[in-house]
């Protein structure tokens, strides 16, 4: 039996998320702390506050993510067989793995939010119920060498993201329905991620990791650029980069896990997203999720 760790990516957030763990686990609170401490603004107050907007800003989100999963991780101290992080998720993911020390999964994931925020352009929008294939064809259609539209998450086989230039999105929202989809839904959110507007993103986010140092992963870590479980520092960091403007490949990271071996999975940090993801991609995979001290507690009874 091989135990595949799940870490949420973007949108999972919550006002007050981690808050409970800080307060009632030891563990929990020193690992955040640490974090707290590495971080040039209050990301405590944003994360613990009932009511801060600047959770759902980019450049806080993604650190705010990262210190919940990993407060997850040191106050039930799981072991897995894989690691598989949604996007921002596969950094707390090479923290965990070894792969990154702490403080610079911390600079890395700032920087990353950083960078992101910076680039407003564009839009996405979630497609239901198209056919993968017909999907990217409709996409090529749609894309000159100007402007472009492209998939972003392959959620389920059922649900993915579309990401680009927002002329050309809008065109594939006019479109999208005729060509098979059952719904298309505008996302709200801050800029085109995982498309080539975050182009220059991806240059900035390279140059500031020649000064981090990498190491082999421990746990290996099936990363959403390749679908594959990775162990070279040198692999994971190149993809680790072209992430910021490739598609996140969840359904085939879940494919991977399973040919691997996976029969059981475990997401840790804030609500259930990918927890729903793969349960709609295979029933082999028993799941469970830790988010607040009521999940840790039973985890460790």
């Amino acid at each position: 039996m091989s135990k595949l760790i799940l870490f949420p990516g973007q949108g999972a957030q919550y006002n007050e998320m981690a808050k409970d763990l800080y307060d009632n686990n030891s563990d929990a609170r020193e690992l955040l702390d640490a974090i707290f401490s590495l971080v040039d603004y209050d990301l405590k107050e944003i994360m613990f506050s009932e009511s801060d907007d600047r959770l759902n800003d980019t450049k806080y989100t993604q650190p705010a993510l990262f210190a919940h999963s990993l407060a997850v991780l040191k106050a039930t101290n799981i072991k897995g067989d894989f690691l598989l992080g949604n996007s921002l998720g596969e950094l707390p993911a090479l923290v965990h793995a070894g792969v990154l020390s702490l403080e610079d999964g911390v600079k890395a994931v700032v920087k990353r939010g950083q960078l992101m925020s910076e680039t407003k352009a564009g839009k996405m929008a979630a497609v239901i119920g198209m056919d993968r294939q017909n999907l990217e064809d409709l996409c090529k259609e749609l894309s000159d060498d100007n402007e472009k539209v492209s998939p972003a998450n392959i959620n389920t086989r059922d649900q993915i993201v579309v990401s680009g230039d927002a002329s050309k999105v809008d065109a594939f929202i006019d479109v999208a329905k005729s060509k098979g989809a059952r719904r298309v839904i505008p996302l709200k959110v801050s800029g085109a991620f995982h498309s080539h507007l975050m182009e220059d993103a991806k240059v900035k986010f390279g140059e500031f990791l020649e000064d981090i140092e990498f190491h082999d992963a421990k746990i290996p870590v099936i990363q959403n650029v390749s679908a594959q479980a990775e162990t070279d520092k040198r692999t994971i960091k190149e993809n680790l980069i072209e992430q910021i403007t490739s598609p996140v490949r969840f359904v085939e990271c879940v494919e991977r896990a399973v040919e691997a071996g996976a029969t059981e999975s475990i997401e840790v940090g804030p609500k259930k997203v990918q927890t729903g993801l793969l349960r709609k991609i295979t029933k082999s995979v028993s799941t469970s999720h830790i988010d607040t001290i009521e999940e840790v507690n039973n985890y460790n009874e």
